[in-house]
């Protein structure tokens, strides 16, 4: 599964504005639950462990969702939970309705998330599956680059592969060797 990171040193995304879209941080676990077809009480969990839901609109109406990280986060491909350091954020649950996917909402809510969550995080990490290659091109237009890819060790426990020098980074953020 590979990593990517966007640092808000690296350049900003080239991706010219997409009329009629916005990018906002919802609050309300009952519009966040009814969007995603989820519960309530489970909506309700994520905001109490500090994650932020965004959601897309173009013309006013959801068309995409994504959650940031601020303080710990989990990756059940590799059944591993880890802290973010201050200043650090992973995002996560990415989804462009089928209505309007092929319009990329996906890199410019991403992009969209660096820059309100950029006040107080410098560093935006993003896991996604290696098949899913509409997700990869997504990332990659937004600014991220992927450094690392997370597997498995031969004993079964999660690994990493740096695939850039800034690798090692991915290794300090969810404490795997």
């Amino acid at each position: 599964m590979p990593l990517a990171l966007r640092r808000t040193s690296d350049p900003s995304a080239d991706l010219l504005a997409l009329t009629g879209m916005t990018v906002q941080r919802i609050c309300d676990p009952r519009f966040m639950a009814v969007l995603q077809g989820r519960t309530i009480e489970e909506i309700t969990r994520r905001f109490d462990e500090d994650h932020r839901a965004y959601v897309a609109f173009v013309h006013g109406e959801p068309a995409g969702w994504g959650w940031v990280a601020t303080s710990t986060a989990h990756i059940g491909e590799l059944d591993t939970t880890f802290r973010i350091p201050k200043g650090e954020r992973y995002l996560w649950n990415f989804v462009t309705l089928p209505t309007h996917r092929g319009k990329g909402i996906y890199p410019r809510l991403l992009d969209g998330i660096v820059r309100a969550e950029s006040h107080d995080a410098h560093a935006f990490w993003v896991a996604y599956a290696p098949e899913n290659h509409a997700s990869a091109a997504g990332i990659h237009k937004a600014g991220f680059t992927t450094i690392a890819l997370l597997s498995f060790a031969p004993d079964g426990a999660p690994a990493i592969e740096p695939v850039t020098k800034d690798g090692s980074a991915a290794a300090r953020l969810l404490g795997i060797p």
